[in-house]
């Protein structure tokens, strides 16, 4: 048996849980009154605890965080489509004013199929980057609204 007085855990842990204690930590608190009274307390404490009712709030709490988070701000992506199809059609005419001539002397000589395969193939490619970087854009933009 022990001199000196069990722990608070100990306590605490025969007071909610006698069956889980050791042997010997049972056998002191039944020779030992000063731990006796200490295990009465937390068992009073707890049944205190257990009797008392639940709080109830008169308000929404998920509603009041909700009214303080930053709402996200409505953007139009008008412009920047505007401004990125006025850049091409820029480039388009640039391109058409300085190779203009040598344009035409390539789709001369080629075949007409060759041409068509070329042509689908760099608009389709050409629409797939556009669309996915404009995607990734949008995703970065409602990131950043949200900070």
């Amino acid at each position: 048996m022990k001199n000196k007085h069990l722990t608070d855990e100990e306590i605490q842990l025969y007071a909610l849980d006698a069956d889980a204690c050791a042997p010997a930590l049972v056998a002191h608190i039944q020779h030992c009154a000063h731990c006796q009274q200490e295990v009465l307390t937390y068992q009073l404490l707890a049944e205190g605890i257990k009797t008392q009712e639940k709080a109830v709030f008169d308000f929404d709490l998920a509603d009041l965080v909700m009214e303080q988070l930053p709402q996200p701000k409505p953007t139009s992506d008008r412009p920047i489509l505007y401004m990125i199809g006025g850049i091409m059609a820029v480039m388009i005419v640039v391109m058409g004013e300085l190779f203009g001539s040598s344009f035409i002397g390539l789709f001369a000589y080629a075949q007409p199929i060759l041409i068509g395969l070329v042509l689908t193939a760099t608009i389709a490619l050409t629409a797939f980057l556009g669309i996915d970087m404009y995607q990734k854009y949008k995703a970065q933009m409602k990131a950043l609204n949200y900070y």
